[in-house]
């Protein structure tokens, strides 16, 4: 088993660049899927969830390549249309191969998805939608498989919430669909918007994405592109926290300033100063304001869910509060007990969670129990003075190639090692 040893208290001095985000990659890698011919996603961090979707694209019978930076897909005729159940289980981004399966085999086997446990995360809009497309549904104890043997048809569709991972599946539908496609209430965020240009490069014919109404006229097939996904504003988020968690001066390169301002705004309140440039920003980080805050997340362009529990660890040497309301999922807060271990108060009350300083504490054990969880453990432990350790590497793993390098590059003091190693320094 490894885990992260921390000696925090450091300041954060240097470079960093800002890969390509997760979140755009996964559907990006699953629409892949639907062109002809050999596509290449560039700039891709070498994460858990990236590797899974290349065992999916082989294990239906395509050809998946990745060299730690470039995917290549090739699509090739196969009568496999079922996504096995251990990978399924491995990463919820299973549920976005629903529209490619069917366009290429008219049927898909899914059994139901796993990933990180920070709430229900239905799939009732993908079905919905599909069906209101053609698909029929059939639906098993631990499975659903969809049929569409002569193709899905263009419809008007109603999103019963704005669900990014809805949003997508049935972009990615309509795009091959016979006639046209609306559909309203859909997901505004970066990540979608980015899926809509993929696919637009690759042939398809879609407007008002990033608006709530998404119109598409389908076409008969996709072309293979080359692509490179918009960066990665989760891991932007994450380098600021530590900057203003730990004080310092970073230079980020590549930094998707048009999507950070919600997030910029809540730590300037504390001191922290960003200045744009035309090839990054730098984060500076000299003394802490005390500042009481309030957030709510919600769906983009309210402040993202995702960005909640770095923004409890960018405040964790602040001397104010922290009241955030998530809007989203109902179980975003497991890192709260791991947070009172690092000296502070921390309250969960329904969706929302409390959060003020109490007193100083020079060592702890962590635990990780989801991905952006982790990454929060990893910022606040780096920012407190102490000897600390973190385990549940594998949620944190999937989202962030090698955290420990990023940080260790900027000066903190964080390695990797098993439980032995650990054992055996300490004899």
């Amino acid at each position: 088993m490894e885990r992260f040893t921390v000696n925090g208290g450091k300041a954060l001095f240097g470079c960093v660049a800002v890969p390509a985000a997760k979140n755009a990659i996964l559907p990006i890698l699953a629409a892949s899927l639907m062109t002809d011919g050999e596509t290449v996603v560039k700039n891709c961090p070498d994460l858990s969830d990236i590797r899974v979707s290349a065992d999916i694209i082989r294990a239906v019978g395509s050809m998946a390549a990745f060299d730690g930076s470039s995917f290549w897909t090739v699509y090739n005729e196969s009568e496999k249309s079922a996504i096995p159940q251990p990978l399924c289980s491995k990463m919820r981004s299973g549920i976005l191969y629903l529209a490619p399966l069917l366009y290429r085999r008219g049927k898909v086997t899914l059994y139901y998805p796993g990933g990180c446990n920070i709430g229900k995360r239905q799939i009732d809009i993908h079905l919905d939608g599909l069906q209101k497309m053609g698909a029929q549904l059939e639906c098993g104890e631990d499975k659903i498989t969809l049929l569409a043997p002569d193709g899905l048809k263009g419809t008007h569709f109603r999103l019963r919430l704005p669900s990014v991972g809805a949003t997508q599946t049935l972009m990615m539908a309509a795009a091959t669909a016979k006639g046209i496609t609306i559909l309203h209430n859909c997901a505004k965020e970066p990540e979608v918007v980015d899926l809509a240009r993929f696919l637009r490069c690759a042939g398809a014919k879609i407007t008002g994405a990033g608006k709530s109404e998404i119109i598409i006229q389908g076409v008969q097939s996709l072309n293979a592109v080359e692509y490179t996904p918009i960066a990665d504003r989760i891991f932007a988020a994450t380098v600021l926290s530590g900057v203003n968690a730990c004080r310092g001066m970073v230079f980020l390169k590549n930094y998707p300033a048009e999507y950070m301002h919600s997030f910029e705004k809540v730590l300037k309140q504390t001191g922290l100063r960003i200045v744009h440039l035309a090839d990054g920003a730098v984060a500076v980080k000299i003394f802490d304001r005390a500042a009481d805050i309030k957030v709510h997340t919600g769906f983009y362009p309210a402040f993202s869910t995702d960005m909640g529990p770095l923004l409890s660890a960018a405040l964790i040497n602040n001397n104010g509060t922290l009241v955030l309301t998530e809007g989203i999922f109902e179980n975003r807060f497991s890192y709260a007990e791991q947070f009172e271990k690092l000296g502070l108060c921390c309250k969960v009350s329904g969706t929302e969670y409390y959060q003020t300083p109490k007193n100083s504490i020079y060592t702890a054990q962590l635990k990780a129990a989801d991905l952006r969880a982790g990454a929060a453990l990893v910022v606040a432990a780096l920012a407190k003075r102490g000897n600390f350790t973190i385990e549940g590497l594998e949620y944190i793993d999937r989202g962030y190639e090698k955290i420990e390098d990023v940080f260790s590059a900027l000066g903190g003091n964080i390695r990797r090692n098993t439980f032995e190693q650990q054992q055996k320094s300490k004899s």
